[in-house]
Order: C-alpha cells, then sequence, then structure tokens
C-alpha cells in the first residue's frame, strides 16, 4: 500500500510539473506576441517559430502533430521536456511498483492519456467539420465581392466560431510572414487529418498555378459537407447498439480482470510463476489488446466524419 501511494504522489508531481510547463509556455507566448505586436516586429519572430516548428525530429513532431491536433498549442520545446518528464516516470514506477506491476500501470497510463488526447481531438474535428460549410459560406460572399483567395479566408476566420477561428488565424498568420497559401492548408490539413482542409488546399494551389475560378469549388464542397454530415448523423443512428455492444465486449473483460486481482491476487501470482500459466496471460492480454483494436475500427469507421 505504501509503495502505491508513494507511485501516485510521484504521479501527481510529474503531473503538476507538466501541467507548469504547459502554462508557462502558453502565457510566455501570448506575452511575447503582444510584445511583438507592439514593437511592430511580429513577422521576424513568427518566422522563426515557423521554422523551429518545422525543423524537429519524428518522434517529438508526432508528439506535437498529438497535442495540437487536441487543441493544445504548445510550442516543441515545451513538449521535448514533457517528455523527458514522462520519460523519467519509467525507472520510477519500475523501482517502485516492481517490473511487473509497474509495466502494467505504465501500459494503463499511457493507453489512458493517449486515449484522451484522441478523444479530444476527434470532438474538435468534428466540430470544425461542422463549422466549415457556414466559414466557406463566408468566404464566398467575400469571393464574389472580387477579394483574394488569402483576404476572403481572414475575414471569414475572424467571424468563425471556435475551435475553427484560431486555427484559420493561425493560417493567415502563416501567409502574411510570406508562407504559400496552399501548402499552409496542407500542412494544417496533415496535421489535424482533415480532408475538406486538403480539398481546399488542393484547389487554391490549382487556383495560383493555373488560374479559374473557387467559388464553384467551394459550392461544391459546402453541399458534399453536408450531405456527408447527413449520411454520418444516419448511420450512426443506425448502429447505436451494435457500437454499444462493442463498448461493453471491450470493458467487461478488463473490469473483470481488475476485479478477480484485487480480490485474489495470489490467483494471478500463481499462474505466473508457471510456464504455461505465464503463456495463457500474455496470449490472454495480446488477444483483449488485439480485440479492442479491432473493435475500435469498426467503430472509429462509423463515426469518422472528417
Amino acid at each position: 500500500m505504501a509503495t502505491i501511494v508513494v507511485f501516485l504522489l510521484a504521479l501527481a508531481m510529474a503531473a503538476s510539473a507538466i501541467g507548469l510547463f504547459l502554462y508557462a509556455d502558453i502565457k510566455a507566448r501570448r506575452d511575447e506576441v503582444q510584445l511583438r505586436l507592439r514593437a511592430g516586429d511580429l513577422p521576424e519572430v513568427g518566422l522563426q517559430a515557423v521554422h523551429d516548428r518545422r525543423n524537429v525530429n519524428a518522434f517529438l513532431r508526432g508528439a506535437c502533430h498529438v497535442l495540437w491536433r487536441s487543441g493544445l498549442e504548445v510550442e516543441p520545446d515545451t513538449v521535448a521536456k514533457v517528455l523527458w518528464v514522462l520519460g523519467a516516470l519509467v525507472p520510477m514506477s519500475l523501482l517502485i511498483l516492481g517490473p511487473f506491476h509497474g509495466l502494467i500501470m505504465l501500459g494503463f497510463l499511457t493507453a489512458f492519456g493517449y486515449g484522451l488526447l484522441r478523444r479530444r481531438a476527434a470532438q474538435r474535428r468534428a466540430k470544425i467539420v461542422s463549422q466549415l460549410p457556414s466559414f466557406l459560406e463566408a468566404g464566398l460572399r467575400v469571393l464574389q465581392a472580387g477579394n483574394t483567395l488569402e483576404e476572403a479566408m481572414a475575414l471569414a476566420a475572424a467571424e468563425s466560431p471556435d475551435p475553427l477561428k484560431p486555427l484559420f488565424q493561425s493560417v493567415g498568420r502563416q501567409v502574411r510572414l510570406g508562407a504559400p497559401l496552399d501548402q499552409v492548408l496542407g500542412e494544417t490539413a496533415e496535421i489535424h487529418r482533415i480532408r475538406d482542409i486538403k480539398v481546399i488546399a488542393l484547389a487554391a494551389s490549382i487556383n495560383r498555378r493555373y488560374g479559374g475560378s473557387l467559388r464553384n469549388v467551394f459550392r461544391s464542397l459546402i453541399a458534399a459537407i453536408r450531405s456527408r454530415d447527413a449520411a454520418a448523423r444516419e448511420l450512426r443512428a443506425l448502429t447505436a447498439e451494435t457500437r454499444f455492444s462493442a463498448v461493453v465486449l471491450a470493458v467487461i473483460p478488463a473490469l473483470l480482470t481488475t476485479y478477480i486481482y484485487f480480490q485474489n491476487q495470489e490467483y494471478y501470482t500463481s499462474m505466473w510463476a508457471t510456464t504455461g500459466g505465464r503463456i495463457t496471460l500474455i496470449l490472454g492480454v495480446a488477444l483483449q489488446i488485439v480485440g479492442v483494436f479491432v473493435i475500435y475500427r469498426m467503430m472509429a469507421a462509423t463515426e469518422d466524419t472528417a
């Protein structure tokens, strides 16, 4: 019991450190932007920030993308510090809880944290997609008035609600710093995994190279998003019972195993002491993980509206 209390205290300290890192980074970025806006030299700092964000290693870039998709606008340096704090939990948990229990606890915390971020990112992405038709209609009106695509997106973003507004305001800032609009939109679509923004990026690229009108593209995209949203709602209604059954099948074995472990720890300890028991436990955990992954992919296929 004492070891669990020590581990929970260490986990709370690590969570506090991560929270302080994120809060300090967001506050520092806001203060710096305000100061640079008053001083008038924001473009230089903005270009350096964009350059720093793109020139990071693949693992750190992937971690940044996961956080950015969930709506946490943090710099790669802060993400690296958070990863160092999380890395320090690995040997600490193994020393406090032991190899077996430590690995189980780390696996659970990693899966829970990653699942929480993915869920938040999915909800944010769905909200952005639902706001895209109104955004495109506002941009279409600005285009019909004779303005450029960059001006249309900037004005439409100013009238849009969160979370779409800060997303396209970030795109507008990078465009004002000199980046091509189609390239910025393509990177934004890749980071947030929104196919509709990728279509806008392709249309902007074709328009920049060969000319032509974007109004028909915007009208077609608006109709496609709304038709797909109606079809997705109907599909979710038809598969509600099946998806609930899938959740029950995925959760019950884990809950039952946890209950048996806390009621009779010697049951799994005696199994782990024999070769056949270890093989059975490892095989059972592996099959459960594969089953949960398959169920998750099946559910994601019915909920993916982006």
